[in-house]
C-alpha cells in the first residue's frame, strides 16, 4: 500500500516509495512497454528490485516518488542530482527529471500532472534553478509531456539510443526557474 501523501496534484498524489511497492516496480520494469521506451533493457528479479530499492530509491541522490490515483500506484517520478555537495550539479542547483508510468495508466494526463507537481516542488521547495530531462527521439509521448510543461529542446545526441533494432537520437530538454514562472 502506498505511503503518506507527499505532494497532491489535481488528479494524482505523489508519495514516498515504500518497500511494499517493489512488486509494482518489478512488474512494470519487466513490461516491455515500460522498459523499452525507458531504454532499460535488463530484466529485474526480486533481489535486483530489492537492491534497486535500497541503493537508488532509498539512497541520498534525489527524490523518488510513486504517482498514485487514490491508493492505486500509477508510475514513478524522480529528481536526481539534487543534493548540495561538491559536484557540478549541486553547485548549479540543477536536477534531472525522470518518469515512467504503467502501460494501463499512460495517455490519461497523469504524467503531466505528476511531472508538473514535481517540477513545481523542484523550483519552489528545493530552490533549484534548472530542471533537465532526456528522452529518445522516438518517444513522442515524453516529448509532448516535456514541451507541454515548458521544457525547451536544448540538444541532440545523434544516434545515442538503441531502441527496437535501430539507433535513435537522444534529446535533452531543460527548463529554467524564470521560464517556469512565466508559464505558471
Amino acid at each position: 500500500m502506498p505511503g503518506p501523501i507527499f505532494i497532491e496534484g489535481e488528479v494524482i498524489t505523489l508519495r514516498p516509495i515504500e518497500e511494499e511497492d517493489t512488486e509494482f516496480l518489478r512488474r512494470c520494469m519487466n513490461d516491455p512497454r515500460v522498459w523499452r521506451p525507458a531504454l532499460d533493457v535488463d530484466p529485474m528479479n526480486h533481489e535486483q528490485c530489492s537492491d534497486f530499492f535500497e541503493e537508488v530509491i532509498s539512497g541520498s541522490d534525489g527524490v523518488h516518488c510513486l504517482a498514485c490515483n487514490d491508493r492505486e500506484p500509477l508510475g514513478v517520478l524522480s529528481l536526481t542530482g539534487t543534493e548540495y555537495g561538491p559536484d557540478e550539479t549541486a553547485r548549479s542547483r540543477a536536477a534531472e527529471l525522470a518518469y515512467w508510468f504503467a502501460p494501463d495508466h499512460q495517455g490519461q494526463g497523469y504524467g503531466s500532472d505528476a511531472a508538473g507537481r514535481l517540477v513545481q516542488y523542484a523550483f519552489e521547495d528545493r530552490n533549484l534553478r534548472r530542471v533537465s530531462a532526456r528522452c529518445g527521439g522516438f518517444n513522442d509521448a515524453s516529448i509532448g509531456l516535456l514541451e507541454s510543461l515548458g521544457f525547451e529542446h536544448e540538444g541532440t545526441l545523434r544516434e545515442a539510443a538503441w531502441f527496437r533494432g535501430a539507433y535513435h537520437d537522444m534529446l535533452w530538454y531543460g527548463l529554467l526557474r524564470e521560464e517556469w514562472r512565466a508559464e505558471s
